[in-house]
Order: structure tokens, then sequence, then C-alpha cells
């Protein structure tokens, strides 16, 4: 069961405007060696299309100087960031539930942290597994619910997770596979993330604090 706490926003318009502001009070980003990490980890062949669906300021298509990078955001505020920060990469303003862009054209397909804030993430889903090649991978981060600090949380001041943004959903680490699964995307394997904190290995992976599912498209395995 995915659980959602919306704080305002009905409409593509209203969150544009909800995440233009919060930008301007300071970007919502992770750390550098975190978007280098997953450079890694996607590890697109040279020449090899890249989209990254809610780019921010695109710090993760500036560690893609070999590959055809493309960046889709909803923020325009974000989108100028991006422009400065990944200046050789093709930016779109658009939501990530409808992308304008054709079917199966990219070989990798980002989307960090951001899928959980979409208006309608099934969605979102469904427009990732399409503009994937058959061949193609799309890496997704998504929040637990059941954090271990979460849950330390909880038991200290009786409140559960919240990220602070305009719309934010949790799920646990088997509840977000069968969302994915359910809406077009194979999930192959889940990384549990931790932000860097090498003790939390000690924990069990249920308890990370985000997951990184790589699927492939579902319908053409």
């Amino acid at each position: 069961m995915v659980w959602e706490r919306r704080k305002g926003p009905r409409s593509a318009p209203e969150l544009r405007a909800a995440y233009n502001e919060r930008h301007l009070r300071g970007f919502l980003r992770d750390q550098d060696r975190f978007y280098r990490s997953m450079a890694r980890r996607m590890a697109p062949p040279p020449g090899a299309a890249v989209l990254d669906v809610g780019c921010g300021g695109g710090f993760l298509l500036r560690e893609m100087p070999g590959a055809l990078a493309v960046g889709v955001e909803i923020s325009d505020v974000a989108i100028q960031e991006a422009r400065r920060s990944a200046p050789r990469a093709c930016l779109v303003l658009a939501p990530g539930e409808r992308l304008p862009l054709p079917d199966g054209s990219f070989d990798r397909v980002a989307c960090l942290g951001n899928l959980e804030h979409f208006l309608d993430p099934a969605a979102g889903v469904r427009e990732m597994a399409r503009v994937l090649r058959p061949d193609g991978e799309a890496w997704i981060l998504l929040p637990n619910s059941y954090y271990s600090g979460d849950i330390w949380r909880v038991i200290r001041k009786g409140y559960g997770p919240d990220h602070h943004q305009p719309v934010d959903r949790f799920a646990t680490l088997n509840e977000w596979r069968d969302f994915l699964q359910e809406n077009g995307l194979e999930v192959i394997r889940i990384h549990p993330y931790n932000r860097f904190k090498w003790w939390k290995r000690l924990l069990p992976r249920a308890l990370a604090y985000h997951f990184l599912y790589r699927c492939t498209p579902a319908a053409r395995r």
C-alpha cells in the first residue's frame, strides 16, 4: 500500500508553481557523489540516449558527458539551473506523466527521488516503460515507509515520514516493486540506499532509507 501525503497541488500548473517556489528557497538535490555513483551504475555505452525524468538542476545529466542526455522537468526554475549545470543536455519542460518523447527512444531512463512526488505516479511509470528501448533499463529511486530513522522518529515523536514536498508518498520495498511491475516495468534488482551511511548496512535491507530499482520494460523482455 503506497501511503500519500498531499499538501495542496491538484494540477500540473499548481505543482509547477509549488516546485518553482521550493527551488527558489534552495535546490532539492543529493550529494555530488550520489550522481557520480548513479552514472557509474547505469553505465550507458558511449553515445547512448539517456533520459532523466525529474532532472532538477541537471546534476545527473552533467555526469553523462558521453551520452545523448535529455532531461524532463516540471519546474521552470530547475530547468534554468540545469541549463547551467548540463549545457550539452536537451531539456524539456513537461510533467513526468506526459513525456513528449517517442516510443522506444532511450537506452537508460532515470527517475531519482521524483516519482513519489508525481500527481499520478502510475502514469509516470507507464511513460518510462513506453520510452525505453526493448533492451533498455530504468533506474528508479523511491522512499521507504519503514526507514529505520523514521521508525525511531515514530517511537520518539509519534510522527511518520515527511520529506516536506507538495506531494509525498512512501511504501515498503516490495510494495514499490509491485507498483512498478503493475505499470509496465520488470524489476530485475533492488539496491538499498542509505546516503552513504556505511553502518546502515548492518540493518535489514527492508529498513533502508530508499530503494533503487533496476528495471526493464516488462512487455518487451
